[in-house]
């Protein structure tokens, strides 16, 4: 079996993007893609640098929160259920 290097990604349809974020265990990094734009690819996020605007940035930050904490093991449960109020899908 083929082991992924990729933990379960996480969508997010907050403030009217559409997102997909996936933490990277080779680089121990956060990447994060814009269904909108797949073109563009995946982006690594560093969350000292933020992203275009503040609004993007809190999204950004929540899902990069999100992956870090799966990759941790201490998001495996709340990862299979859907969050509303953050409209963080999983």
């Amino acid at each position: 079996m083929n082991k992924s290097n990729y933990d379960t990604p996480i969508l997010s349809l907050e403030g009217g993007h559409q997102l997909v974020a996936r933490f990277n265990k080779d680089d121990r990094s956060v990447e994060i893609l814009d269904l909108e734009t797949v073109d563009m690819g995946w982006t690594c996020y560093d969350s000292s640098q933020g992203a275009s605007s503040d609004k993007l940035t809190k999204i950004c930050d929540k899902l990069s929160a999100g992956c870090l904490l799966q990759a941790l093991g201490l998001f495996e449960q709340e990862i299979k259920n859907t969050v509303h109020e953050d409209k963080v899908l999983a």
